[in-house]
């Protein structure tokens, strides 16, 4: 049994001086690494050459890309000494890199540039490769320090696209990949670390958390812009709060991603570009003839090359558009100096009237939309305004009528009470037209909806009357939709129908902002074909359509 043990001790004996020689070797081995001259300098330089097409005079620069003249260039980086990591000389043999003059500034990013950059990008622009020479850069930046620099995308799959970039244009020499971090330690000393914005569960949290970093590197924003206060809050220990930013994304037909842009246009951080792959001098023009010429339609084409922002191919409200060239459109704040009409133009309804609303009654939820008249100064024309809306789901009539008449007091100054509770007779009222009812009640609501709306104090009128009559007449969602698209544009470029907002593009109606830029017709071309559900969007445009239903037609009926 002793020399058993004796036998045990000197075998652990052996396996712990190994394990320490072992060690020691490692070290050693080390410190010869870091000691030897040749792998001390790394050449981490770039020439950046900003070519355009030349396809009469220029050169190929790339095999079977077009040919191409160069614009100027830029030498960027160097010799990098990893041991005091700083750019210490010029470059030997450089990397070659070409851009377009539109990714030029993107990909520098200087001083006179706002600190965020969005890229609005079609197929064939290069926006991968702009995001990949961009990191490079900020590398630069931020040489000889430990700093982090963010590269986010939607989910792993996406950043595969960005490493495949990194590939092609970064030198190996420059960089240690480490796998399970998804990160690239520069020996230059800033860390690339590459995230994935995809939240695994409520409990893990967001995955954009815990870090610091100087810069952030974002591709298709437009699939993870729900993350934005996670992205901008990595940047608060940036040097100098210059936190730079580029984002890149494409075309998404989403409210929301459409609200987020028209904050970002507004905000002084963001500059909002357009990277076309038209533009790019890597792409031959008989490419971007084929694909308008083999039956592509013109809505495609608007959104997959021209980065357009465009509604779906059958949309219902057709005629709805943001902005228009660049200028205000459908959505918009109420002009300075506009005149407001409101009284004037339905004095023929009703006596000092200072706002229509439309209802559309529910079964899952009642909606009720405000419109104001406006005058544009030297302008004939009467424009409307839908300055708010009152939605409350799975509530009874007489709630939402309750929630109705308490922001009409205090948002829009009608139909107030005097000092002893009565009616004000000097204050304006509200005028509520509401869609037609009919005997049965079954398909359209019953005169009790009108009943409990003239209980609570309004004027409640049907949407539709038959000619010379009391009676109240259907009204055909076909007629309906033309009547509210004339509204939005006629024939001859005039708007007369918009959704106000404030200076920062946020919509006074926003659930009747997302109806029209996604409400489609069926495959028979039908509209409001939608399941009656919680998604159900037909109500914030239809009760639009009831409030100026007895004002407006009757005058595109004169004019036609």
């Amino acid at each position: 049994m002793r020399r058993v043990l004796v036998a045990l001790l000197a075998a652990v004996l052996v396996v712990s001086v190994s394990s320490l020689a072992w060690k020691r070797r490692a070290v050693e081995r080390q410190i010869e690494a870091d000691a030897d001259e040749s792998d001390r300098y790394v050449d981490m330089g770039v020439l950046l050459s900003v070519v355009e097409m030349d396809l009469a005079n220029g050169i190929e620069l790339e095999p079977g890309k077009p040919p191409v003249r160069i614009v100027r260039q830029h030498r960027l980086g160097g010799m990098l000494d990893t041991w005091t990591r700083q750019i210490v000389g010029p470059s030997a043999r450089p990397r070659y890199w070409q851009c377009s003059p539109q990714q030029e500034p993107l990909i520098l990013h200087d001083a006179s540039q706002p600190l965020w950059s969005l890229i609005q990008g079609s197929e064939g622009a290069g926006k991968t490769v702009t995001l990949a020479m961009w990191i490079y850069c900020r590398v630069l930046e931020h040489c000889g320090h430990d700093r982090e620099i963010g590269v986010t995308a939607p989910v792993f799959a996406r950043l595969a696209h960005v490493k495949k970039s990194i590939a092609t244009l970064w030198d190996p020499k420059w960089y240690r990949w480490k796998e399970r971090d998804q990160s690239y330690r520069f020996r230059a000393g800033p860390l690339v670390q590459l995230v994935s914005a995809h939240q695994q569960s409520e409990d893990a949290g967001s995955p954009i958390q815990g870090a610091n970093w100087v810069a952030c590197a974002s591709d298709e924003l437009q699939d993870h812009h729900d993350r934005e206060a996670d992205i901008v809050a990595r940047g608060r220990s940036a040097p100098g709060g210059k936190y730079k930013r580029l984002c890149t994304s494409t075309f998404k037909d989403s409210t929301e991603w459409r609200n987020f842009r028209d904050t970002a246009s507004k905000a002084p951080d963001w500059k909002i570009v357009k990277l076309l792959g038209l533009d790019s001098p890597f792409v031959w023009p008989a490419h971007w003839e084929r694909f308008r010429s083999n039956g592509i339609t013109l809505r495609e084409y608007q959104r997959r090359v021209l980065a357009m922002d465009v509604g779906p191919e059958a949309q219902l409200y057709h005629c709805w558009a943001r902005s228009v060239d660049g200028g205000p459109g459908n959505l918009r704040p109420i002009p300075l100096g506009a005149i407001d009409v409101t009284a004037e133009v339905l004095a023929p309804y009703l006596p000092n009237c200072g706002a229509l609303v439309g209802h559309d009654p529910g079964t899952r939820q009642h909606v009720s939309m405000v419109l104001k008249a406006y005058r544009f100064r030297g302008d004939r024309h009467v424009r409307w305004f839908v300055v708010d809306e009152i939605t409350t789901p799975d509530a009874t009539i007489e709630k939402h009528v309750t929630e109705v008449m308490a922001r009409m007091r205090a948002e829009w100054g009608c139909n107030l009470l005097d000092r002893k509770g009565r009616p004000d007779a000097e204050a304006p009222v509200a005028l509520v037209r509401i869609d037609p009812h009919t005997r049965s009640g079954d398909a359209h609501p019953g005169q009790d909806v009108y009943t409990i709306w003239r209980k609570a104090g309004f004027t409640a009128r049907a949407a539709g009357y038959k000619p010379g009559s009391t009676e109240p007449q259907q009204i055909k969602r076909t007629s309906r939709f033309d009547m509210m698209n004339t509204l939005l544009c006629d024939v001859n470029g005039v708007r007369r129908l918009f959704v106000a907002c404030d200076d920062m593009g946020k919509a006074a109606a926003p659930k009747l902002v997302k109806a029209f830029e996604s409400m489609e017709k069926n495959a028979e071309g039908k509209g409001e074909h939608e399941k009656k559900d919680a998604d159900d969007l037909s109500h914030w445009p239809a009760a639009v359509g009831y409030a100026l239903w007895q004002v407006e037609r009757p005058r595109m009926e004169a004019v036609a």
